[in-house]
């Protein structure tokens, strides 16, 4: 799984799961599938071609927009290659399912993105954002969004966010977060939220309102409190809050019954207050 914050598989059985999962360019696609490397090369045969991976070379700006005749693409990987735009001619992939896009500062996807009515997984290294566009409300299909060290100063989502229904988790690391829609109170299926290096202050309002989540992450921003957002997460199983500061949390966490385990490394608790953590939280598992 490509760069994916190996940190916290070991404290979180759910994204532990998510390690043991097929490789993208096993998991899509027919089985036995020819992996092109090269988009001329694709090009040659388009019908023929459902995967893609350009690593560590440039591609022809020329050549690029043409990338749209692959209608049959269902897994596509750009890895280091000097662009910072896609082109418009990208909504023409009808068939594709995963989408990463690494290394490449792009500013923006296209508005036409969300004619990408297949896509899954959507994930963005080192882009170069401050939003997404609002279109991408209709990627009905979309399962996994994740954007690690965007180079924007601020990045926010379109309130139109929350009405992807099928979307499960959202994956964000070294990512200054503007605010959370309240859109997000309209999510169906979204289960895991990880926001690490976000420049958080406060649990955002928006949380509190996911009332399907089960897995929150929040480590390494500057968080003091542990408000009462958090304690409306009935189904939490997994919070972690690593390397905050936090020096106590309400006891009314007690409500989260359904919390197994619960990460303070980091923080500067006394023995006291984690003694009074681990009874009204006795199912619950502590690392501090």
């Amino acid at each position: 799984m490509t760069r994916r914050l190996l940190a916290f598989l070991f404290l979180f059985p759910v994204l532990a799961k998510a390690q043991d999962e097929a490789e993208p360019f096993d998991k899509y696609g027919p089985p036995g599938s020819v992996i092109y490397n090269n988009l001329k090369d694709a090009l040659k045969d388009p019908k023929i071609v459902y995967k893609l991976k350009i690593e560590n070379q440039p591609i022809d700006p020329k050549l690029f927009p043409k990338i749209g005749k692959l209608e049959q693409l269902q897994v596509l990987q750009l890895n280091s290659n000097g662009i910072s735009q896609l082109p418009a001619e990208f909504k023409d992939l009808s068939n594709l399912i995963y989408f990463a896009c690494i290394e490449n500062p792009i500013t923006s996807l296209p508005k036409d993105f969300g004619n990408l009515s297949m896509l899954s997984e959507l994930h963005l290294y080192s882009p170069n954002l401050d939003s997404l566009p609002t279109e991408i409300v209709f990627l009905g299909k979309l399962k996994a969004i994740e954007i690690q060290n965007n180079k924007a100063n601020t990045f926010y989502f379109p309130n139109s966010i929350g009405y992807l229904n099928n979307l499960t988790s959202i994956l964000l690391y070294n990512t200054n977060i503007d605010t959370l829609p309240s859109s997000f109170a309209e999510f169906k299926k979204l289960k895991s939220i990880i926001m690490t290096r976000c420049g958080l202050m406060d649990v955002p309002k928006a949380i509190g309102k996911v009332s399907t989540l089960e897995t929150l992450v929040m480590d390494e921003n500057k968080l003091t409190d542990v408000n009462k957002r958090v304690f409306k997460l009935k189904k939490l199983k997994y919070l972690s809050l690593q390397n905050n500061q936090l020096t106590s949390i309400s006891e009314n966490i007690s409500v989260l019954q359904n919390l197994e385990l619960l990460d303070l490394r980091g923080n500067k608790f006394t023995e006291f207050d984690l003694a009074v953590l681990k009874a009204l939280l006795p199912k619950c598992r502590i690392l501090y």
